[in-house]
């Protein structure tokens, strides 16, 4: 029998239908790829099925007992391998049985289960480079059990270099295991102590020098007891005990019975249940079973998806107790504003597409209008000897407001001081007549939900009292006709100085004929793209959160209490077209959206790109607000965040940093977000998105008992994000209607659907991308 010392790693693949008691210093996987295997480990029995997996630890005593015609992948990775590669190795145990994780394991365990097929398969296969390649699927592997299955155990908080001395230590044991090695030798090799090394030795690996040394001269001892029919003084010698006197008091001390019992008990049951090995990593034995490789190629379908993979951390614990956080409440319901520009736009057939789709699933209670009298929604007068004109001046105005109320939309109707001045008695007069016209056709109740807001630009030349004049004069023809209708006024509030330009202070002593205040919030205004510090979008976190709650202050100290429309604002973005779309934020606008719930009336999103370009009169369309579509009815971050947001019915029943959690009389819905703020243009350096994954283990705590439907829609840059599927399949030759349905199609959240049984408390594995969402809902199963 050939002896390799201190191989890095060893594979094995056969019929196991009995191994013999055992411990092995490193960790071992073990995987049922056909048939059944019966492992007991320090005790406990786990019962392995096809597709399982289950790790042994170091030191962990078991014995496994299989089916006949089972296939088992043994990989073993010793001690001296893995703490050479990863430092820390000593301080964790690594804890894997495939049948009982929790949810959302089940990504990290096919790729377990493909990497351990693969390495199978590149051993069989003996080619050029398949060392290479063995040694890459590995390092992966490794990456898998040190991220996601480790568990935290006692160890002390010593530095890296000891560990390291330690690492080369266990590799000159494994080396050298049969020869007279001592403490003390180990100590002057490494400039140390005998006294401080069998110290640290003990409280790194959890066993003393000797007894260490022992554990490893025995596992060679048990494969020759097993495997051949040297008498004990042979084994003896040749695995490092001076006699076989020796050799059967330190055996008898681990398995409680002599080297003669257990050959003699195990090794006849052993030979006839241990089919040959079929793949071994030192030796280069080709796989001498074609079907067990054919078994295997199924695993491969899975694609190994390294981006699923979160940072170094461990997964971060979220209890989640239903009923924590107080009095249950409902979620807050905003009114929300989309604006189209010119009332005209609401003829266009996909406009309608849309806003019906938005009424449906985000609850469009007002569309924002615009140049309502100097546009081209009104036609012209025109001479005729007509009693009543048949082009009546009002005909577009007059559908579109109609397709409006049949969908229960209200008219929201921006008018601007410099458009009133144009001409402004002609303006006067062709409002009043609207007014009156539109009162008379959709009457006077539907009228009155409309709200109206007089804008002066921020920084203006107009004098406060000339603002305050035409303000008046629009808020007096306005009450003439409908007094119930609500007019409002825009507020440039200065965040950074707590201040108004002297232009608005108008505002501050007309409280009493002001219904409403609407105001902007861009982050983007406070980060300087040029500048290469990240400080700058650190600390415009909150940003918009934070001038919300500022203007409050400033109005109230001013006595106005008038509700808050945020009619233009923004999230982090990219400040070119490029990096806003690599630079996915849907939990950014989530935690804006939750954060501005109680603090504000209503909240405006544009409609889609192409009407945003169009009428939004902004410089920079990039960054200049949140569209709900993109071209061709792709739908935007905006649009999914909002839906998963009105989709949370029924009570706050908990809400923390990364979640809220409701209940209904369906079930519970869960909103869980990993919010990241950091400078868009690292959006496209895939090693740092990767580090600004999360995983979160959840455990949900008092929930009704019972069995459930779980809904899982996940909503990240690759799952839903338009941008991402948009690059792939642009060309500089231009696309078709065909590939610009498919990209649409293709861009949306994916739906993941289990059957649960849910006994108050479930816990599960939730990864996720940066700024990702994940929407859960748990229906409760009905008889």
């Amino acid at each position: 029998m050939t002896r390799e010392h201190g191989a890095d790693y060893d594979i094995t693949m056969g019929n196991i239908r009995y191994a013999a008691p055992q411990r092995y210093y490193g960790t071992r996987i073990l995987f049922v790829t056909k048939g059944r295997a019966s492992v007991s480990v320090n005790g406990e029995i786990y019962a392995l099925d096809e597709g399982d997996i289950l790790f042994i630890n170091r030191n962990d005593h078991y014995t496994v007992r299989g089916s006949e015609n089972n296939i088992l992948i043994c990989l073993s990775i010793p001690s001296h391998f893995f703490v050479l590669n990863y430092p820390n190795y000593f301080h964790y145990s690594f804890e894997c049985f495939s049948k009982d994780l929790d949810p959302g394991r089940g990504d990290v365990v096919a790729q377990l289960r493909r990497l351990l097929a693969e390495l199978v398969i590149v051993h069989s296969r003996q080619e050029e480079g398949s060392v290479l390649e063995a040694r890459s699927i590995l390092f992966q592997t490794m990456l898998l059990v040190t991220r996601f299955f480790k568990k935290e155990g006692p160890h002390t908080g010593a530095g890296e270099a000891s560990d390291e001395r330690i690492a080369r230590i266990i590799h000159k044991i494994e080396l050298r295991y049969a020869e007279p090695l001592t403490l003390a030798e180990m100590a002057e090799n490494e400039y140390l102590s005998s006294t401080y090394l069998s110290r640290y030795f003990k409280q790194t690996t959890g066993m003393g020098f000797l007894q260490y040394l022992k554990m490893v001269r025995l596992k060679h001892c048990v494969e020759d007891l097993l495997h051949t029919s040297d008498n004990l003084f042979q084994i003896a010698v040749r695995n490092g005990f001076s006699t076989a006197k020796n050799f059967t008091e330190a055996f008898k001390s681990v398995y409680d019975q002599t080297p003669v019992q257990y050959r003699k008990e195990h090794k006849q049951e052993n030979s006839e249940a241990f089919g040959a090995v079929t793949a071994k990593t030192e030796a280069g034995k080709e796989l001498d079973s074609p079907e067990a490789l054919m078994q295997l190629t199924k695993y491969l379908e899975e694609p190994l998806n390294l981006r699923a993979l979160p940072d170094e951390a461990p997964g971060e614990a979220c209890k989640i107790v239903v009923g924590d956080g107080g009095a249950d409440r409902l979620l807050a319901r905003e009114k929300h504003v989309v604006f189209i520009g010119e009332l005209k736009e609401i003829l266009n057939e996909q406009v309608k597409e849309q806003v019906l789709l938005a009424k449906q699933r985000l609850r469009v209670d007002f569309v924002g209008v615009r140049n309502l009298i100097g546009g081209s929604t009104l036609l012209p007068e025109v001479e005729t000897d007509e009693f009543v004109s048949t082009t009546p001046k009002y005909a577009n105005a007059d559908l579109a407001i109609q397709y409006l109320k049949e969908l229960d939309i209200s008219l929201y109707l921006r008018i601007t001081y410099k458009e009133v001045i144009h001409n402004e008695e002609r303006y006067f007069r062709e409002l009043e007549g609207f007014l009156i016209h539109t009162l008379q056709v959709f009457g006077r109740k539907f009228v009155n939900q409309w709200k109206v807001v007089f804008y002066a630009e921020k920084e203006t030349a107009v004098l406060s009292t000339e603002l305050e004049r035409v303000y008046l004069r629009l808020h007096e023809l306005i009450r003439k006709y409908a007094v119930q209708l609500k007019i409002g006024t825009f507020l440039p509030f200065k965040e950074d100085k707590d201040s108004l330009s002297l232009s608005h202070h108008w505002q501050l002593h007309q409280s009493d004929s002001i219904d409403f205040i609407t105001y902007d919030a861009d982050q983007n205004e406070v980060v300087d793209f040029s500048e290469i510090s990240d400080e700058d979008f650190l600390n415009s976190q909150g940003y918009i959160l934070r001038k919300t709650q500022k203007l409050k202050r400033f109005l109230k100290k001013h006595q106005m209490h008038q509700p808050l429309y945020l009619e233009n604002w923004n999230t982090l973005t990219g400040n070119t077209r490029y990096t806003n779309g690599t630079f996915f934020r849907g939990a950014l606008i989530l935690r804006t959206i939750l954060d501005l719930g109680t603090e504000v009336a209503g909240v405006g999103f544009w409609l889609n790109s192409e009407l945003h370009e169009l009428h939004g009169g902004n410089h920079n369309k990039a960054v200049a607000g949140l569209e709900l579509f993109h071209f061709f009815n792709g739908k935007r971050p905006a649009f999914y965040t909002l839906m998963f947001k009105e989709r949370m019915t029924g009570e706050v029943r908990a809400q923390g940093e990364h979640y809220v959690l409701t209940e209904n009389e369906e079930g519970y819905q869960l909103l869980l977000f990993n919010e990241k703020h950091f400078n868009p243009r690292y959006s496209v350096d895939e090693l740092f998105m990767r580090n600004r994954s999360n995983e979160l283990h959840v455990r949900l705590i008092g929930m009704e008992h019972g069995e459930y439907q779980v809904r899982k829609y996940r909503f990240d840059q690759q799952n839903g994000g338009l941008y991402t599927k948009w690059g792939q399949l642009n060309s500089k030759h231009g696309i078709d209607l065909e590939v610009m349905e498919y990209i649409v199609k293709s861009s949306m959240p994916t739906l993941e659907l289990e059957d649960e049984q849910i006994d108050k408390d479930w816990s599960f594995y939730a990864s996720m991308s940066s700024n990702a969402i994940l929407f859960i809902e748990f229906r409760r199963a009905i008889g």
